[in-house]
């Protein structure tokens, strides 16, 4: 197989963003995890007790990023991981059972399945990403014909398939189905469809393979694939990080893990609109004698979640923190340092700070990633909705 099918030069923001936000979580073995949390967390098989996960994902954000191919990928990456030990073939505790066993960690075979599998899950990612986005023009995806040179069977009975991007179908055939599984979808209009024959009302479902039954000798249970799918791929890594959003924004933090609430606080901060209201690609001036450029202004998208004791801090009703365009030009008036990035710690601001009450608002303070940052929230809204007022780090 050519590494070529799997190079990818241009790397949209989303797809950067689904690496980058992701936790690092060290495992012995894959189905140590489930579908879920490696849709939230970086992890590779053997990494526990070595101190390279992060490396690994730092170098694929970095290809990412830069449009690395394998080869490149490789060589930045390698000498890293030789000089920590995490090559060839050694004995290693399984941290599950305490019992030495002989483990092959790093090898050019290793990094190719890790790039292939992460590269591939972020830019499914992305594409999902902006299905939603686009869904009202484009509302059917189609499963397209894999690139591969020995082609999974099912997956070509399933070649041809058109269904509304929102079928609960895509939530577990969703490409790529399984390691090095080179499957895409199409975004379609209706127009399309049409003009193709598909109907709606009429047209089969896609070819149905069954269950299989696996045991998953990690935990010792027993789990159901998708005929066709393999172990571990029965999943949608771009709606789990949807769902996390939308739980984020529904104000279920109780219920939602660290990793779930960071990647889903990135994702908000990352979304396309929030990234046009920060990065001032929405004209605004609030002097215009143009009442639409004005009202430009009051354009804004959700950020973060209120936790309960914000909310209660600062009298909101509204457990959304949203920004609009005129907040973020407040922002940059008050603090000359502001970065668009910065928007993206937010959350983890909210999370881990503790709110004081101010005549203006309410004021937290919390370290992040090694900086002292400091987030003023105004006083709610006649709609119970608060927002920012200032944000800057010392």
């Amino acid at each position: 197989m050519s590494d070529a099918a799997f190079d990818f030069p241009h790397t949209p923001p989303a797809v950067a963003r689904y690496l980058e936000s992701k936790d690092v979580k060290p495992s012995f073995d894959w189905r140590d995890f489930s579908i879920e949390e490696h849709a939230r967390s970086f992890t590779a098989a053997k990494t526990a007790g070595f101190d390279v996960a992060r490396d690994l994902r730092d170098a694929l954000v970095k290809a990412q990023r830069e449009g690395l191919d394998f080869e490149d990928f490789r060589k930045g990456v390698e000498p890293t991981l030789r000089a920590k030990g995490w090559w060839g073939k050694k004995l290693v505790a399984d941290p599950t059972s305490g019992d030495l066993v002989e483990a092959r960690l790093g090898s050019a075979a290793r990094l190719r399945t890790i790039y292939v599998a992460n590269i591939t899950s972020a830019y499914a990612a992305g594409a999902w990403e902006r299905a939603q986005a686009t869904k009202r023009a484009l509302p059917y995806l189609e499963y397209v014909i894999s690139t591969a040179l020995h082609k999974r069977e099912e997956h070509l009975a399933w070649v041809g398939t058109i269904l509304l991007v929102d079928d609960p179908w895509w939530l577990t055939h969703y490409p790529p189905n399984g390691f090095f599984c080179q499957c895409r979808t199409r975004q379609i209009s209706a127009f399309e469809a049409e003009a193709r024959g598909y109907d709606p009302e009429t047209a089969p479902r896609p070819q149905d393979f069954g269950e299989e039954l696996w045991l998953n000798k990690r935990t010792g249970e027993f789990e159901r694939t998708p005929g066709g799918i393999d172990p571990g791929w029965a999943g949608n890594a771009g709606a789990t990080r949807q769902k996390d959003a939308l739980d984020l924004l529904a104000g279920r933090l109780a219920a939602m893990g660290e990793d779930a609430r960071r990647t889903a606080s990135a994702d908000l901060a990352g979304s396309w609109l929030m990234q046009r209201i920060v990065r001032r690609e929405i004209v605004y001036d609030p002097a215009s004698p143009d009442p639409a450029v004005r009202a430009r202004g009051q354009i804004g998208a959700p950020l973060a979640s209120l936790p309960a004791a914000v909310a209660e801090a600062t009298g909101a009703t509204a457990p959304v923190l949203s920004l609009t365009v005129a907040d973020a030009e407040r922002l940059r008036a008050l603090n000359p340092d502001f970065s668009p990035d910065d928007i993206a710690l937010v959350q983890r601001i909210l999370d881990h700070g503790r709110p004081a009450r101010t005549p203006a608002g309410v004021a937290m303070r919390a370290t992040v990633d090694g900086k002292t940052w400091t987030l003023m929230l105004a006083a709610p809204d006649a709609a119970g909705a608060t927002r920012i007022d200032y944000l800057g780090s010392e």
